[in-house]
């Protein structure tokens, strides 16, 4: 999937997710030599800070 024209988003299953979540976080590891520790956000906070994001390259 490239999202171009006439393209549509591939159905991925749960497993699939983690699977590739997982090779994530095994490369993360390997390139920085630190274990992952994944951040629990609320969804508050997880808003705002895409609206910061957003904001920050003017796409608000």
């Amino acid at each position: 999937f490239m999202g171009k024209e006439g393209q549509s988003v591939p159905n991925m299953s749960d497993e699939w997710v983690e699977t590739i979540s997982n090779k994530y976080i095994e490369l993360y590891e390997r390139i920085t030599g630190e274990q992952f520790q994944p951040e629990i956000l609320s969804e508050d906070v997880l808003y705002k800070r895409i609206l910061d994001a957003l904001a920050s390259i003017n796409h608000l």
